[in-house]
């Protein structure tokens, strides 16, 4: 691979797919929607900025990319339809097209943000026990299916940080969400996941990441300093619920939950007797729990914001 990531040139061209357009251009990514002729739909591809030179390193990256679409088929995890390497041997990612992620919609509601806790750490529970690792769990990477869905992200991140570096971590995390071990350069494991899953689950309820109240990001330092400081209520959201996110952002990572664990505990939190609990986890096939339900009344009550 190239030492460092060179964007892609120009718009690339890839096999089945016509009218690609920007969407975004990001640090290791470039975006672009597109149109794939074969189906007649829409789609978003993702293009590394770094390059495959050798055949060894393009065929891993074929054998994980199949990995991660069998990954993708839990229903919220963002579907992965395709795979390759363009002629200028960027690897790409051909994905299911989303309507924009949680980032621009916090806060939100505590009965929201425990039905998007649920199904996201019962993806992520899916991909741990297929040993995976997601690396980068934040707002910005809990995407909104067309159906009003959460359907976590990026898992190209986990498909592609081995092959940059192994012990690659701050880089390609998000300080605010990261682990306290990822500042130590731990190398990533399944803790580290439910560590910004639950920051970020506590950021989708209060507006900023846990004991990042400041409108300014703090530096490095800084932010390691804070790991000392206790976590804030939330106003409005019942202790039940801060306690359960407190516990996956235990800075200890043998001390927190699990990714099943924590769908368990956030289905158990009451926040009013006038709401349903959470959809419980369905067990198919003697395998592990799915969520499975597609609420069609979180899609009205999301877009009426």
């Amino acid at each position: 691979m190239s030492p460092t990531p060179p964007r892609p040139s120009s718009v690339p061209e890839i096999p089945g797919l016509t009218d690609l357009s920007l969407l975004t251009v990001g640090g290791y990514a470039t975006i672009f929607r597109a149109h794939q002729d074969s189906v007649d739909r829409d789609v978003a591809v993702k293009v590394e900025n770094f390059t495959l030179d050798s055949e060894r390193d393009r065929g891993r990256f074929v054998r994980e990319a199949r990995a991660a679409a069998k990954m993708s088929s839990h229903p919220h995890v963002v579907d992965l339809f395709d795979a390759g390497v363009t002629e200028d041997n960027h690897p790409y990612l051909v994905m299911e097209l989303c309507a924009g992620s949680y980032q621009d919609l916090m806060p939100l509601a505590p009965e929201a943000v425990r039905d998007i806790g649920v199904k996201v750490a019962d993806a992520l529970a899916d991909a741990h026990e297929r040993g995976v690792v997601h690396r980068d769990v934040k707002p910005a990477n809990i995407l909104v299916s067309l159906f009003g869905e959460p359907a976590l992200g990026d898992f190209g991140l986990a498909i592609l940080a081995e092959q940059r570096d192994p012990h690659m971590t701050l880089e390609v995390m998000t300080p605010a969400y990261a682990p306290p071990e990822a500042f130590r350069r731990a190398d990533p494991a399944a803790p580290g996941d439910v560590y910004s899953l639950c920051a970020t689950l506590y950021a989708l309820l209060s507006g900023s990441p846990p004991r990042w109240q400041q409108h300014q990001p703090p530096g490095i330092l800084a932010l390691i300093e804070l790991f000392a400081e206790p976590i804030p209520e939330v106003a409005g959201c019942p202790e039940a619920m801060i306690a359960v996110l407190r516990k996956g952002m235990a800075n200890d990572p043998a001390k927190r939950p699990t990714a099943r664990e924590i769908v368990q505990m956030l289905e158990k939190v009451s926040l009013d007797p006038n709401l349903p609990p959470a959809q419980p986890a369905r067990v198919s096939n003697g395998g592990p729990p799915t969520v499975m339900t597609r609420r069609r009344w979180y899609f009205g009550w999301l877009f009426k914001r």
